[in-house]
């Protein structure tokens, strides 16, 4: 992958659009990226790697951190890369999310995230964030953590490799050469094998309790059977399968046939009890057929002489209906004469109610018309009322434009409030900033003085110690004389090698430290002078009145914005208040107006429902008169055809009639019933006598019912005492066979389980690294030492290079075979021949293994990725702590890197890089805030 262009909008410190050509440093050699602290140098491998994958290149900042503070609010954030991949061009687009201001009205609103992949031969763009980066990936082969660690090294991530511990360094591996499914075996074998070997427990526990459960008595098997299964059963699960089927056969064998003799026993009993059963029923027929003939006969006897009454009454009543007909005639005269009065009665209610009913009507149709009357007073004031309130909503729009206005005011207040807080807080920042600066340079200074002082005492003890093994006529090691007419003396005191190496380290820290506190102070000494700009903008624009006259600004200070926002707040809260008063009146007068409005119109539905009531109230008070002038004609008709003898007379004698049609007629029925019941009883009687008597001769004679029933309990006991044993049989019987075969099943299944068991234990052990009397090399660290070993093998070529042969890092592992191994580092120094820790470097040598290290990781990370090259490498690192030799040393490697065609692009301070490296990305920081970048070639 080559970038060509690099285009940055409000993007970290780089407020307006940027574009950075990177096309013109050419197609190999080395580039330094070079400018003032904090100017934005690792934003621009950020911008490279969150355009690529969405992510900063050290892993540090997400996007939605990247927008740039110092960018106007209507610039829009994006980063945008013009790159190429194996001669293929392609243009990748993307922005975090961030807040912007409102394309219409005031405020702000979120812009989403979103990205842009498109192709220079005209394919379709791939679009949506996650697409991308897949295409991404696709496109050059690795992903955000190969990419990280083979292409952009991000500053801080060189000693991580180094100095990290075996675990560490692991789940290093385990992401970039993806190891995954080797831990995903080792520890699918070793839930396997825990599985397996709990399983084997439940099996014996099982096979243990299944034979437990085993239940005998005496007599169910042979002696020899019974002796020799009882230590078995006690044994469970140990026990020989073969031994315990052997004996459970013999056993159910044994239960079966004495099963088999109780069942016959009871089966013989229980047909004998079927046939006395049989017998006894007979006995008991005949006895019950004698008793039941005897009562017969008894109730045909008592039946005689009640049929003899029932015929004599039924002669008594037989010339009664010749007088029923009779008495119909007078009854049917008797009911018209009664009916003439009633029919009067019925015509003389009708005349009543028509007149009370046209009465009724007339009244409420006065009432309804008095009614219409005060509808129409109350309906006239109503729409005066009405009148009075039709400017209630014009007010309330505007009541509520002035709320909206209110809130906007007040809002702005809050927000200028909230900066001269933030103002504030910046200006003290920047102020401890500054001071700790100071104090840092101070100790810088302290720390620098104290190293040279060593150098110089170290050297001069040096010369001294050459110096006392001079002898005359012997040759001087340095210059070669013969003659020592001026020897350096030796010092008291003279500073060890080791208290220098910590004086330099000490003055390395210094400078970091003066350079950090230095850059935090330029950075907080800037944002404070954005605080107060942007608080004086925000002053003008909302109190302009205040902070802006004909002659200039008005001076801003603290305690001026404090007053002016204590009295604009005080009379936005009064001017909140009135308007309050004013909301509420104009809510209470809509409120009103929509009751009157619905009253208004309730009454006037009312006032037609009246007006229809009325109507028809008089309507109906016409039919109802005329109705009752009809009925007058009607009753006066009726009066004078009324029989000449009175209502009670004629009522009497219907009366009369009626009770003496109803005495003959209950006679005579009485009579007839009685007859019938007597006949049917007598009857019944005598079918009764006739059928018993044939059964009792087809029965015979009556058996000996009492030896009978004797002996019939007599086999009912016995069979119930064979059941009672049968049963207990069956209960033993039933669940030893189902616990043999339950054995069979389980001791087949434990057989299987020991087989698969054993195995899947011994790889387990293997691939876990648990094997006794065995190196503790787990299956993954075995895999991933391989890569290291091949990892060690590019940087130990590097690190000869950059130590002039002296440091070459080994694989080293572990000293005992009880703990895990095999990913530790170890350095080899061939100039006194001794193996020890990487931690034991210095800081300058550190360096160079590590640089080694990441270069090894990338070519062996390409490898692993499908023998990917990449043409472009970033080195995001200071070469600060290396001396002029190994900085030349590092430089040839890094130059080595470049051959064929491959550029590699380095951030650092070191003047010496300046001097050696002609192509150049400077990043300046501008005094209106933010950063300008230039390519230099």
């Amino acid at each position: 992958m080559r970038p060509l262009k690099l285009t940055l909008s409000a993007f970290g410190p780089y407020a307006a659009e940027t574009v950075l050509d990177l096309a013109q440093l050419g197609r190999g050699g080395l580039y330094l990226v070079t400018g003032d602290t904090g100017a934005g140098k690792t934003t621009l491998f950020d911008a490279i790697t969150y355009a690529l994958y969405d992510h900063s290149s050290g892993g540090v900042r997400e996007g939605a951190m990247l927008r740039s503070k110092y960018a106007e609010p209507g610039t829009p954030t994006f980063v945008e890369l013009e790159f190429e991949v194996r001669g293929q061009r392609c243009t990748v687009r993307r922005n975090p999310e961030y807040l912007r201001p409102k394309a219409r009205g005031e405020g702000f609103t979120t812009e989403k995230a979103d990205a842009c992949l498109t192709y220079a031969d005209g394919r379709p763009p791939v679009t949506r964030a996650k697409d991308v980066t897949a295409a991404v990936v696709d496109i050059i082969g690795l992903d955000y953590n190969q990419f990280s660690q083979i292409a952009m090294i991000a500053q801080g991530q060189f000693t991580r490799l180094l100095n990290a511990s075996t675990e560490e360094r692991s789940k290093i591996f385990r992401k970039l050469f993806r190891t995954q499914p080797y831990q995903r075996l080792q520890e699918r074998l070793q839930a396997e094998n825990a599985a397996l070997t709990r399983q084997r427990e439940e099996q014996s526990v099982r096979i243990g309790q299944l034979l437990s459960g085993l239940s005998w008595a005496e007599g169910d098997a042979d002696e020899a059977v019974l002796d020799a299964l009882a230590p078995l059963c006690e044994a469970g699960g140990q026990a020989s399968p073969e031994g315990v089927l052997s004996l459970l056969d013999a056993l159910l064998a044994g239960q079966e046939q004495a099963l088999s003799a109780a069942t016959a026993a009871r089966t013989e009993a229980e047909a004998e009890l079927d046939k006395l059963q049989q017998t006894l029923g007979r006995a008991e027929q005949a006895e019950k057929l004698r008793l039941e003939l005897t009562a017969a006969q008894a109730r045909q006897d008592a039946l005689r002489p009640v049929l003899d009454a029932a015929e004599a009454e039924a002669a008594r009543h037989a010339g009664d209906a010749t007088a029923l007909d009779a008495l119909a005639g007078k009854l049917e005269r008797a009911k018209s004469n009664l009916a003439a009065f009633d029919g009067l009665d019925s015509l003389e209610k009708k005349l009543s109610a028509a007149r009370d009913a046209a009465a009724l009507e007339n009244a409420r149709a006065e009432k309804r018309r008095a009614a219409l009357g005060q509808l129409d007073g109350e309906l006239t004031a109503l729409e005066q009322s009405l009148a009075a309130l039709g400017g209630a909503e014009a007010e309330k729009v505007s009541l509520e434009a002035r709320a909206e206005q209110l809130a906007r005011r007040e809002t702005a207040l809050a927000q200028l409030a909230r900066s001269l807080a933030e103002g504030q807080h910046r200006g003290q920042a920047a102020r401890q900033a500054q001071e700790r600066y100071l104090l840092a340079d101070g100790a810088k200074e302290r720390a620098h003085a104290l190293r040279d002082h060593l150098e110089r005492a170290f050297l001069n003890a040096q010369a001294g110690l050459l110096a006392e093994g001079l002898t005359d006529g012997t040759p001087c090691p340095v210059c070669g004389s013969t003659h020592h007419p001026k020897r350096a003396v030796l010092p008291a005191e003279a500073p060890t090698q080791a208290r220098v190496d910590a004086a330099r380290q000490s003055a390395d820290e210094a400078d970091r430290a003066a350079q950090e506190a230095s850059a935090a102070a330029a950075k907080a000494v800037a944002a404070d002078r954005e605080a107060k700009a942007t608080l004086r903008r925000d002053a003008e624009a909302l109190l302009p009145e205040r902070f802006t006259s004909p002659e200039g600004p008005v001076k801003l200070t603290v305690s001026l914005l404090k007053t002016a926002l204590a009295e604009e707040s005080e009379a936005l809260h009064a001017a909140q208040e009135a308007l309050d008063k004013a909301l509420k009146q104009n809510a209470a007068d809509l409120a009103a107006k929509a009751r009157q409005e619905d009253e208004r119109q309730k009454k006037t539905a009312q006032r037609s429902a009246l007006e229809a009531e009325a109507r028809a109230s008089a309507e109906e008070a016409a039919r109802q008169s005329a109705a009752a002038k009809a009925l007058e004609a009607q009753c006066a008709e009726a009066r004078a055809a009324l029989p000449a003898a009175g209502r009670e007379e004629a009522r009497r004698a219907l009366a009369g009639l009626e009770s003496e049609r109803r005495a003959l007629r209950a006679g005579m029925d009485a009579a007839a019933s009685a007859l019938a019941r007597a006949r049917q009883d007598c009857a019944a009687a005598e079918a009764a006598v006739t059928a018993l008597t044939a059964q009792q001769t087809e029965a015979g004679e009556a058996a000996d019912l009492p030896a009978l029933e004797s002996q019939r309990d007599a086999l009912t006991a016995r069979r119930a005492a064979l059941a009672a044993q049968e049963k207990a049989l069956t209960a033993r019987l039933l669940p030893n066979r189902k616990s043999a075969d339950l054995y069979r099943q389980h001791a087949a299944a434990r057989a299987e389980l020991e087989r698969r068991w054993q195995w899947v234990n011994a790889l387990a052990s293997t691939a876990g690294g648990t094997l006794s009397s065995k190196q503790k090399i787990r299956l993954e660290a075995y895999i991933q030492m391989n890569y290291l070993d091949a990892i060690l093998v590019h940087a130990n070529t590097r690190l000869m290079q950059m130590t002039a042969g002296q440091y070459e890092l080994e694989r080293v592992g572990a000293e005992n075979q009880r703990s895990q191994s095999g990913l530790d580092l170890g350095v080899i120094d061939h100039y006194n021949g001794t193996r020890r820790s990487v931690k034991t470097l210095s800081g300058g040598e550190s360096f160079k293994a590590s640089l080694a290290l990441a270069l090894g990781l990338s070519d062996e990370v390409q490898s692993a990725a499908g023998g990917i090259r990449l043409d472009t490498l970033f080195l995001d690192e200071g070469f600060g702590s290396l001396d002029d030799e190994s900085l030349e040393q590092a430089i040839r490697v890094l130059a080595g890197l470049t051959e064929g065609d491959r550029l590699v692009g380095i951030i650092s301070h070191v003047a010496a890089l300046k001097e050696r490296i002609d192509k150049q990305v400077v990043v300046k920081k501008a005094r209106s805030g933010g950063s300008t970048v230039e390519v230099l070639v």
